[in-house]
Protein backbone atom coordinates (compact mmCIF):
# COMPACT_ATOMS: atom_id res chain seq x y z
CA UNK A 1 0.00 0.00 0.00
CA UNK A 2 1.35 3.31 -0.95
CA UNK A 3 1.47 5.86 1.80
CA UNK A 4 1.42 9.59 1.37
CA UNK A 5 4.84 9.73 1.94
CA UNK A 6 5.53 8.16 -1.53
CA UNK A 7 2.86 10.30 -3.11
CA UNK A 8 3.87 12.54 -5.73
CA UNK A 9 4.72 16.50 -4.86
CA UNK A 10 2.29 17.80 -6.97
CA UNK A 11 -0.55 14.99 -6.01
CA UNK A 12 0.05 15.93 -2.13
CA UNK A 13 -0.67 19.68 -3.01
CA UNK A 14 -3.85 18.90 -4.57
CA UNK A 15 -4.67 17.17 -1.64
CA UNK A 16 -3.97 19.15 0.46
CA UNK A 17 -5.81 22.10 -1.23
CA UNK A 18 -9.11 19.51 -1.34
CA UNK A 19 -9.38 19.17 2.34
CA UNK A 20 -8.93 22.40 3.46
CA UNK A 21 -11.67 23.70 1.16
CA UNK A 22 -14.05 21.27 2.29
CA UNK A 23 -12.73 22.11 6.22
CA UNK A 24 -12.79 26.15 5.53
CA UNK A 25 -15.67 26.66 3.04
CA UNK A 26 -18.78 25.96 5.92
CA UNK A 27 -16.80 27.64 8.62
CA UNK A 28 -16.60 30.91 6.15
CA UNK A 29 -20.27 30.59 5.01
CA UNK A 30 -21.19 30.33 8.75
CA UNK A 31 -18.86 33.27 9.46
CA UNK A 32 -20.74 35.41 6.61
CA UNK A 33 -23.78 34.89 7.64
CA UNK A 34 -23.39 35.48 11.01
CA UNK A 35 -21.79 39.01 10.05
CA UNK A 36 -24.69 39.11 7.67
CA UNK A 37 -27.22 38.65 11.05
CA UNK A 38 -25.11 40.91 13.42
CA UNK A 39 -25.11 44.16 11.16
CA UNK A 40 -28.86 43.20 10.50
CA UNK A 41 -29.21 43.46 14.54
CA UNK A 42 -27.21 46.70 14.40
CA UNK A 43 -29.76 48.39 11.82
CA UNK A 44 -32.53 46.88 12.83
CA UNK A 45 -31.92 48.55 16.54
CA UNK A 46 -31.70 51.74 15.00
CA UNK A 47 -35.00 51.51 13.20
CA UNK A 48 -36.79 50.77 16.50
CA UNK A 49 -34.90 53.69 18.22
CA UNK A 50 -35.50 56.24 15.00
CA UNK A 51 -39.22 54.98 15.39
CA UNK A 52 -39.58 55.35 18.80
CA UNK A 53 -38.59 59.35 18.22
CA UNK A 54 -41.46 59.13 15.02
CA UNK A 55 -38.99 59.40 12.30
CA UNK A 56 -40.18 56.60 10.20
CA UNK A 57 -38.61 57.22 6.77
CA UNK A 58 -35.63 56.77 8.02
CA UNK A 59 -36.98 54.57 10.19
CA UNK A 60 -38.56 52.29 7.42
CA UNK A 61 -35.40 52.79 5.75
CA UNK A 62 -33.10 51.10 8.56
CA UNK A 63 -35.76 47.95 8.58
CA UNK A 64 -35.64 47.29 4.93
CA UNK A 65 -31.91 47.63 4.82
CA UNK A 66 -31.54 45.21 7.84
CA UNK A 67 -34.45 42.73 6.04
CA UNK A 68 -31.89 42.04 2.70
CA UNK A 69 -29.00 41.04 5.18
CA UNK A 70 -31.35 38.49 7.47
CA UNK A 71 -34.83 37.44 7.22
CA UNK A 72 -36.42 37.60 10.48
CA UNK A 73 -39.98 37.47 12.07
CA UNK A 74 -39.33 40.57 14.00
CA UNK A 75 -38.10 42.77 11.26
CA UNK A 76 -41.05 42.21 9.09
CA UNK A 77 -43.42 43.16 11.40
CA UNK A 78 -41.79 46.22 12.55
CA UNK A 79 -41.27 47.38 8.92
CA UNK A 80 -44.93 46.47 8.45
CA UNK A 81 -45.65 49.00 11.44
CA UNK A 82 -43.20 51.52 9.76
CA UNK A 83 -45.05 51.16 6.43
CA UNK A 84 -48.61 51.96 8.16
CA UNK A 85 -47.42 54.77 9.82
CA UNK A 86 -46.31 56.17 6.63
CA UNK A 87 -49.97 55.37 4.74
CA UNK A 88 -48.79 52.74 3.08
CA UNK A 89 -51.99 50.75 3.76
CA UNK A 90 -51.81 47.93 1.26
CA UNK A 91 -47.85 47.42 1.42
CA UNK A 92 -48.41 46.83 5.50
CA UNK A 93 -51.62 45.16 5.10
CA UNK A 94 -49.12 42.42 3.39
CA UNK A 95 -46.54 42.32 5.11
CA UNK A 96 -48.65 41.66 8.65
CA UNK A 97 -50.37 38.36 6.67
CA UNK A 98 -46.71 37.65 5.64
CA UNK A 99 -45.53 37.66 9.18
CA UNK A 100 -48.76 35.28 10.59
CA UNK A 101 -48.01 33.14 7.96
CA UNK A 102 -44.28 32.51 9.09
CA UNK A 103 -45.68 33.01 13.01
CA UNK A 104 -48.43 29.68 12.29
CA UNK A 105 -45.26 27.93 10.63
CA UNK A 106 -42.96 28.48 13.81
CA UNK A 107 -45.45 27.82 15.98
CA UNK A 108 -45.82 31.13 17.48
CA UNK A 109 -49.86 31.59 17.87
CA UNK A 110 -49.72 34.40 19.82
CA UNK A 111 -47.43 36.55 16.97
CA UNK A 112 -49.81 34.90 14.35
CA UNK A 113 -53.20 36.43 15.95
CA UNK A 114 -51.47 39.92 16.37
CA UNK A 115 -50.74 40.25 13.03
CA UNK A 116 -53.61 39.26 11.66
CA UNK A 117 -55.49 41.29 14.06
CA UNK A 118 -53.46 44.24 12.65
CA UNK A 119 -53.41 43.44 8.75
CA UNK A 120 -57.98 43.08 9.56
CA UNK A 121 -57.45 46.61 10.94
CA UNK A 122 -55.81 48.22 7.93
CA UNK A 123 -58.94 46.57 5.35
CA UNK A 124 -61.00 49.98 5.72
CA UNK A 125 -58.23 52.03 4.88
CA UNK A 126 -57.24 49.93 2.37
CA UNK A 127 -57.41 52.11 -1.64
CA UNK A 128 -59.09 49.91 -4.25
CA UNK A 129 -58.20 50.41 -7.82
CA UNK A 130 -59.53 48.83 -11.40
CA UNK A 131 -57.73 49.20 -14.48
CA UNK A 132 -60.18 47.92 -17.49
CA UNK A 133 -58.10 47.79 -20.71
CA UNK A 134 -60.31 47.84 -23.63
CA UNK A 135 -56.78 47.00 -26.17
CA UNK A 136 -56.93 43.10 -27.01
CA UNK A 137 -53.31 43.48 -28.49
CA UNK A 138 -51.63 40.34 -26.78
CA UNK A 139 -48.21 42.17 -27.01
CA UNK A 140 -49.88 45.38 -24.86
CA UNK A 141 -47.71 46.43 -21.64
CA UNK A 142 -49.84 48.45 -18.88
CA UNK A 143 -47.54 49.84 -16.31
CA UNK A 144 -48.17 51.21 -12.87
CA UNK A 145 -45.46 53.12 -11.57
CA UNK A 146 -43.03 51.51 -13.99
CA UNK A 147 -44.16 48.19 -12.48
CA UNK A 148 -45.55 46.29 -14.84
CA UNK A 149 -49.24 44.99 -14.46
CA UNK A 150 -50.05 41.00 -15.07
CA UNK A 151 -52.72 40.73 -17.54
CA UNK A 152 -54.65 38.86 -15.09
CA UNK A 153 -55.12 41.77 -13.07
CA UNK A 154 -56.85 43.45 -16.16
CA UNK A 155 -60.41 44.20 -14.65
CA UNK A 156 -59.91 43.06 -11.22
CA UNK A 157 -59.87 44.85 -7.91
CA UNK A 158 -56.57 45.31 -6.44
CA UNK A 159 -55.70 47.22 -3.42
CA UNK A 160 -52.58 49.72 -3.96
CA UNK A 161 -51.13 52.30 -1.33
CA UNK A 162 -52.51 55.63 -1.34
CA UNK A 163 -51.00 58.57 -3.65
CA UNK A 164 -49.68 59.69 -6.91
CA UNK A 165 -49.55 57.38 -9.91
CA UNK A 166 -48.31 57.38 -13.54
CA UNK A 167 -50.39 54.62 -15.66
CA UNK A 168 -48.53 53.58 -19.28
CA UNK A 169 -49.37 51.28 -21.71
CA UNK A 170 -47.78 50.61 -25.01
CA UNK A 171 -47.54 48.26 -27.67
CA UNK A 172 -45.42 47.61 -31.13
CA UNK A 173 -46.55 50.15 -33.70
CA UNK A 174 -49.31 52.11 -31.90
CA UNK A 175 -49.09 55.06 -29.57
CA UNK A 176 -48.74 54.68 -26.02
CA UNK A 177 -51.01 55.84 -23.62
CA UNK A 178 -50.19 57.38 -20.24
CA UNK A 179 -52.92 58.63 -17.50
CA UNK A 180 -51.59 60.68 -14.17
CA UNK A 181 -53.56 59.93 -11.29
CA UNK A 182 -54.13 60.24 -7.14
CA UNK A 183 -55.83 57.65 -5.30
CA UNK A 184 -56.50 58.22 -1.61
CA UNK A 185 -57.13 55.87 1.21
CA UNK A 186 -60.77 54.33 1.34
CA UNK A 187 -60.92 55.04 -1.98
CA UNK A 188 -62.04 53.00 -4.76
CA UNK A 189 -61.43 54.18 -8.25
CA UNK A 190 -61.64 52.99 -12.05
CA UNK A 191 -59.34 53.83 -14.74
CA UNK A 192 -60.65 52.91 -18.49
CA UNK A 193 -57.19 51.94 -20.84
CA UNK A 194 -58.67 52.65 -24.21
CA UNK A 195 -57.62 51.05 -27.41
CA UNK A 196 -54.19 52.36 -28.94
CA UNK A 197 -54.40 53.51 -32.06
CA UNK A 198 -51.47 52.94 -34.84
CA UNK A 199 -48.61 55.01 -35.40
CA UNK A 200 -48.06 56.84 -38.23
CA UNK A 201 -44.52 54.74 -39.14
CA UNK A 202 -46.48 51.62 -38.58
CA UNK A 203 -48.92 53.04 -41.30
CA UNK A 204 -46.02 53.91 -43.46
CA UNK A 205 -44.51 50.35 -43.45
CA UNK A 206 -47.23 49.07 -44.15
CA UNK A 207 -47.53 50.84 -47.25
CA UNK A 208 -50.74 52.98 -46.69
CA UNK A 209 -50.87 56.52 -46.06
CA UNK A 210 -52.02 58.29 -42.91
CA UNK A 211 -55.81 59.48 -43.17
CA UNK A 212 -55.36 63.05 -44.58
CA UNK A 213 -58.00 65.57 -45.13
CA UNK A 214 -58.89 65.40 -48.97
CA UNK A 215 -58.79 68.72 -50.61
CA UNK A 216 -62.46 70.29 -52.13
CA UNK A 217 -62.82 68.73 -55.84
CA UNK A 218 -62.21 71.40 -58.68
CA UNK A 219 -65.37 71.65 -60.73
CA UNK A 220 -64.13 71.18 -64.40
CA UNK A 221 -63.99 74.87 -66.09
CA UNK A 222 -65.59 73.32 -69.45
CA UNK A 223 -68.56 70.99 -67.71
CA UNK A 224 -72.17 73.36 -68.39
CA UNK A 225 -73.34 74.14 -65.00
CA UNK A 226 -76.89 74.19 -64.26
CA UNK A 227 -78.03 77.68 -63.62
CA UNK A 228 -80.60 78.53 -61.40
CA UNK A 229 -83.18 81.15 -62.89
CA UNK A 230 -83.76 84.67 -60.62
CA UNK A 231 -87.55 86.31 -61.54
CA UNK A 232 -85.65 89.14 -60.06
CA UNK A 233 -83.07 89.35 -62.45
CA UNK A 234 -85.29 87.94 -65.52
CA UNK A 235 -87.48 91.59 -65.64
CA UNK A 236 -84.13 93.21 -66.43
CA UNK A 237 -83.44 92.75 -70.14
CA UNK A 238 -79.66 92.57 -71.59
CA UNK A 239 -78.20 94.29 -73.98
CA UNK A 240 -78.20 91.89 -76.65
CA UNK A 241 -82.22 90.65 -75.98
CA UNK A 242 -82.64 94.91 -76.66
CA UNK A 243 -80.75 95.30 -79.79
CA UNK A 244 -82.15 92.09 -80.70
CA UNK A 245 -85.60 93.37 -80.31
CA UNK A 246 -85.10 96.46 -82.10
CA UNK A 247 -83.81 94.77 -84.64
CA UNK A 248 -87.02 92.53 -85.29
CA UNK A 249 -88.82 96.18 -84.54
CA UNK A 250 -87.24 97.75 -87.30
CA UNK A 251 -88.01 95.28 -89.40
CA UNK A 252 -91.48 94.93 -88.93
CA UNK A 253 -91.85 98.48 -89.10
CA UNK A 254 -89.77 98.65 -92.39
CA UNK A 255 -91.77 95.36 -93.98
CA UNK A 256 -94.89 97.34 -93.10
CA UNK A 257 -94.09 100.34 -94.80
CA UNK A 258 -93.09 98.32 -97.74
CA UNK A 259 -96.43 96.86 -97.42
CA UNK A 260 -98.38 99.89 -97.76
CA UNK A 261 -96.25 101.09 -100.73
CA UNK A 262 -96.52 97.99 -102.39
CA UNK A 263 -100.34 98.75 -102.38
CA UNK A 264 -100.19 102.38 -103.10
CA UNK A 265 -98.22 101.59 -106.66
CA UNK A 266 -100.81 99.20 -107.20
CA UNK A 267 -103.62 101.55 -106.83
CA UNK A 268 -101.42 104.05 -108.68
CA UNK A 269 -100.63 101.08 -111.71
CA UNK A 270 -104.57 100.27 -111.58
CA UNK A 271 -105.45 104.19 -111.68
CA UNK A 272 -102.68 104.79 -114.78
CA UNK A 273 -104.21 101.82 -116.78
CA UNK A 274 -107.37 103.35 -116.51
CA UNK A 275 -106.37 106.47 -117.33
CA UNK A 276 -105.38 107.10 -121.11
CA UNK A 277 -103.40 103.93 -120.96
CA UNK A 278 -102.37 104.56 -124.85
CA UNK A 279 -102.57 108.46 -125.18
CA UNK A 280 -104.94 108.09 -127.91
CA UNK A 281 -107.83 110.36 -128.30
CA UNK A 282 -107.00 111.63 -124.37
CA UNK A 283 -106.62 115.58 -123.79
CA UNK A 284 -103.66 116.76 -122.47
CA UNK A 285 -104.87 116.87 -118.96
CA UNK A 286 -105.77 113.14 -118.91
CA UNK A 287 -102.34 112.46 -120.27
CA UNK A 288 -100.54 114.68 -117.68
CA UNK A 289 -102.58 112.58 -115.07
CA UNK A 290 -101.76 109.40 -116.84
CA UNK A 291 -98.15 110.33 -116.54
CA UNK A 292 -98.30 111.47 -112.63
CA UNK A 293 -99.89 108.20 -111.96
CA UNK A 294 -96.70 106.79 -113.58
CA UNK A 295 -94.55 108.45 -111.88
CA UNK A 296 -96.28 107.90 -108.54
CA UNK A 297 -96.42 104.30 -108.54
CA UNK A 298 -92.55 104.00 -109.71
CA UNK A 299 -91.39 105.56 -106.81
CA UNK A 300 -93.77 103.80 -104.39
CA UNK A 301 -92.21 100.37 -106.31
CA UNK A 302 -89.12 101.98 -105.20
CA UNK A 303 -89.93 102.77 -101.82
CA UNK A 304 -91.64 99.55 -101.21
CA UNK A 305 -88.52 97.74 -102.37
CA UNK A 306 -86.80 99.47 -99.71
CA UNK A 307 -89.15 98.77 -97.17
CA UNK A 308 -89.14 95.08 -98.12
CA UNK A 309 -85.60 94.98 -98.58
CA UNK A 310 -84.80 96.64 -94.69
CA UNK A 311 -87.80 95.03 -93.51
CA UNK A 312 -85.89 91.66 -94.75
CA UNK A 313 -82.25 92.41 -93.32
CA UNK A 314 -83.26 93.43 -89.90
CA UNK A 315 -85.87 90.17 -89.28
CA UNK A 316 -82.94 87.96 -90.79
CA UNK A 317 -80.51 89.94 -88.29
CA UNK A 318 -82.23 89.58 -85.57
CA UNK A 319 -83.20 86.17 -85.93
CA UNK A 320 -79.53 85.75 -86.21
CA UNK A 321 -78.67 87.50 -83.06
CA UNK A 322 -81.85 85.37 -81.27
CA UNK A 323 -79.90 82.34 -82.16
CA UNK A 324 -76.70 83.18 -81.28
CA UNK A 325 -77.56 84.03 -77.56
CA UNK A 326 -79.55 80.36 -77.88
CA UNK A 327 -78.42 76.90 -76.75
CA UNK A 328 -76.26 75.14 -79.18
CA UNK A 329 -78.94 72.53 -79.30
CA UNK A 330 -81.38 74.95 -80.55
CA UNK A 331 -79.38 76.09 -83.86
CA UNK A 332 -80.01 73.28 -85.44
CA UNK A 333 -83.99 73.59 -85.27
CA UNK A 334 -86.23 74.36 -87.76
CA UNK A 335 -86.47 78.05 -88.45
CA UNK A 336 -88.73 80.55 -90.31
CA UNK A 337 -87.27 83.71 -91.88
CA UNK A 338 -89.35 86.27 -93.60
CA UNK A 339 -88.03 87.85 -96.80
CA UNK A 340 -89.79 89.79 -99.46
CA UNK A 341 -91.41 88.63 -102.48
CA UNK A 342 -91.08 90.68 -105.63
CA UNK A 343 -92.24 89.60 -109.25
CA UNK A 344 -96.04 89.25 -110.07
CA UNK A 345 -96.70 89.72 -107.13
CA UNK A 346 -95.92 92.30 -104.02
CA UNK A 347 -95.83 90.91 -100.14
CA UNK A 348 -93.73 89.15 -97.55
CA UNK A 349 -93.04 85.30 -97.81
CA UNK A 350 -92.37 82.66 -94.82
CA UNK A 351 -89.11 80.36 -95.44
CA UNK A 352 -88.18 77.41 -93.43
CA UNK A 353 -85.04 76.20 -93.00
CA UNK A 354 -83.70 72.86 -91.70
Amino acid sequence: MQTSANLPRSTRALLCAGLCLALCTPRAARADGAADEAASKVLFNDGRKLAAAGDYDKACTKFEDALRLHVGVGIQYNLADCWEHLGRTASARALFLGVAASARAAGQNEREQMSRDRALALEPRLAHLVIDVHDKDPELKVRRAQALIPASDYGNDVVVDPGKYRLEASAPHKKPWSLEIEIRAAESKTVDVPELEASTASACENGTEPPTEKPPKAEHASAPQPVERDSARDTHLGPRTLYTLSLAGVGVGALAAGSVFALKYHANNVAATETCPTSVDCTQAEIDHHQHLVDDAKMFRTWSFVGFGVGGAALIGATVMYLGSAPAAQTNARTWTLAPVAGGAWGVSALRSF
